[in-house]
């Protein structure tokens, strides 16, 4: 049976263009694992796509065009969210007619199954269901002859071990391992849309994925390039740096950014209402503290009452109407057939009067079931705001959550805002100006990462950030594995390869060791790093360098290179950086600049070195950027 066909045939009463890229990726996934999978081993990739790009129907994708390749037993893992797994299931479930579908209660079910068909297992990331269903599967005979496909959605959640820097593993580490264990052979597909702790596994761990897939979003997805995008995107309302603490310190009092998107929201809803629409979402994320939800929650409740009284009342109903136009005019900026004003007026009026907003608060404290695909919702919360949680027809995000030292993942997920349901000329994002600095610097970072795999062989990688921003959480790093390039601190050769001046010499003719360093372009510093490096690349690995040049170069284009050259230089092997005090100081002083340093030295014997001339690098990236990769440990 063709499962994938079956699949597409469902996919195109919905969109011919998405039944293509989805008959396109999953090829391409087969092809990349067939390249790679012996059917006797565990392997283990990623599949990595954009926040709420539609990465599910892909998947769903790939699990039908493995099952036309004979794999029979698939486990698809979400997080430990009850609605998230019943709406996967339910998902899959009707995705899938050819494949016998299990939810994680179904075991009796499932025990009754002869594998006449491929089966999918939906499960949450939960110690009590893992260990469940691992026990299962080892007592049948599923797993006997077969490999195993787990599909882990949202790998970079729950499933790496949290313990590695304490010699021990987390418990769902450990059963994730277990279950990849219960078959000879297994395919453990990784997917997310913040790949950096995925990435930064180390080679020993069982969790660096030997190859990536890049999912493309569909040509309707609005994402990082329109809502972060330079110069400012339209729909960027900024707000003042300091409404969190305002809020607190005012007893709940709503602030200026809060109220103008509250009112931008309400004219969405009247546009929204008058076109037979009755469902539109305004998404606000104070902080992590439930309490902080609490305080904006009641804040906008009590607004929304203020509101009701004012327009019971003449004279503040001129100063309500007033206030509702300026948010309208900045919609009908964009979105120039917006419902006339005083329809729109009229239709809010009744929305507050019939008290159809409605305020949600969303953290560990809430019920389960929330329904935001009806009515008109004001959604507050914090960290239960990301990772699989979708908000259709979200057209107000107001946003003004910080942190000291923010983790690049954590703040990505949190860009609910990014899908396909969206009225994109009616779409406000209210923030600060220095969380959208924070999140353009993040769109620029995710852009060069999927760039590079792209382009580049995985072992490759480099993860750039600025020096302020974390890639992830640091426990589930091996600290003995992650390697930092530092901007601001120079690299050094401590091996370095001797064999380079004959063909150094000619590129460097017309350079002058007089000069304090000469302006080059990043092509030619990329050309005479080609033939500089160590004898160990561990110690100072050239492709590494390389590689952050060329992140550089895309990621910030300004960038400047000087290179500096000094010659006849008598010089012992291990005599630290081998700069002298005046050359530290001249790089030093160039802080925005790549900076590499040549010496060439005598290379006597008596230095320590092979008796020849040679050239040795040193080399400083720009103040400010930190990259991140992994080096190989036993």
């Amino acid at each position: 049976m063709n499962h994938l066909s079956a699949y597409l045939n469902i996919v195109k009463k919905q969109s011919d263009s998405l039944a293509a890229s989805i008959s396109e990726t999953s090829d391409a996934v087969h092809e990349l694992i067939s390249s790679k999978f012996d059917f006797a081993s565990h392997l283990t990739g990623l599949l990595l796509g954009n926040v709420q790009s539609g990465k599910t129907a892909q998947l769903i994708g790939v699990i039908s065009k493995l099952a036309d390749e004979g794999f029979e037993i698939f486990i698809l893992l979400t997080t430990d969210n009850v609605h998230l797994q019943q709406q996967t299931y339910s998902r899959v479930k009707d995705a899938l007619s050819t494949f016998n579908v299990y939810s994680e209660q179904e075991d009796l079910s499932f025990l009754k199954n002869k594998v006449e068909k491929p089966l999918v297992i939906i499960l949450k990331k939960n110690t009590n269901v893992l260990k469940k269903w691992r026990n299962l599967l080892s007592s049948s005979s599923y797993c006997s002859g077969r490999p195993v496909v787990i599909i882990d959605d949202e790998a970079d959640a729950a499933s790496l071990n949290t313990l590695v820097n304490k010699g021990n593993i987390s418990r769902i580490n450990a059963h994730l391992t277990a279950v990849k264990g219960l078959a000879t052979s297994s395919l453990f597909l990784q997917v997310t849309a913040t790949p950096q702790a995925v990435l930064l596994q180390s080679n020993i761990s069982g969790w660096k994925p030997s190859f990536v897939y890049y999912f493309k979003p569909g040509n309707s997805y609005i994402g990082g390039d329109f809502i972060y995008s330079q110069p400012k995107s339209y729909c960027i309302e900024f707000t003042d740096e300091n409404e969190l603490n305002s809020i607190k310190d005012e007893d709940s009092i709503i602030p200026d950014g809060l109220r103008q998107a509250l009112m931008s929201y309400l004219v969405v809803c009247g546009h929204f209402k008058l076109l037979g629409t009755n469902n539109c979402n305004f998404l606000v994320h104070p902080s992590v503290r439930i309490n902080d939800h609490q305080i904006f929650s009641t804040a906008l409740g009590e607004h929304l009452n203020l509101l009701l009284l004012m327009i019971s009342d003449d004279a503040d109903k001129i100063f309500f109407v007033k206030e509702l136009r300026k948010q309208w005019l900045k919609l009908q900026a964009t979105k120039p057939d917006i419902e006339s004003f005083d329809d729109i007026t009229e239709t809010v009026i009744d929305i507050i009067e019939q008290e159809k907003i409605k305020l949600y608060k969303l953290n560990s404290t809430s019920e389960i079931k929330l329904d935001f695909e009806n009515g008109f919702n004001i959604i507050i919360g914090g960290n239960s705001l990301g990772r699989g949680v979708t908000f259709p027809k979200l057209q107000t995000v107001y946003y003004c959550r910080k942190a000291k030292v923010p983790q690049a993942d954590t703040f990505w997920q949190h860009a609910r805002m990014f899908g396909y349901d969206r009225e994109k000329s009616l779409m406000r994002v209210f923030l600060p100006p220095s969380l959208h600095t924070l999140f353009g610097e993040l769109n620029a970072s995710n852009k060069l990462l999927i760039e590079q795999i792209s382009n580049s062989d995985i072992k490759d990688l480099l993860i750039i950030y600025p020096k302020d921003i974390k890639p992830t959480r640091s426990n589930v790093l091996d600290k003995k594995a992650l390697n930092m390039i530092v901007g601001g601190v120079n690299f050094f050769s401590v091996n370095p390869v001797q064999t380079n001046s004959v063909i150094l010499d000619s590129m460097l003719r017309d350079f002058d060791s007089a000069l304090k360093f000469h302006k080059v372009s990043y092509q030619l510093l990329l050309d005479i790093m080609k033939y500089v490096g160590d004898e160990e690349p561990k110690d100072w690995n050239s492709i590494k360098f390389i590689n952050a040049i060329n992140a550089l170069s895309l990621k910030r284009p300004t960038t400047k290179y000087a290179l500096i050259v000094r010659r006849d230089r008598d010089v012992s092997k291990g005599t630290g950086t081998l700069l002298s005090p005046t050359d530290r100081r001249i790089g030093m002083e160039l802080t925005d600049m790549v900076v590499l340093t040549l010496y060439k030295v005598n290379g006597k014997v008596e230095s320590g070195w092979n008796g020849n001339p040679f050239y040795i690098p040193n080399i400083k990236l720009p103040d400010g950027v930190c990259f991140y990769d992994t080096v190989d440990i036993e």
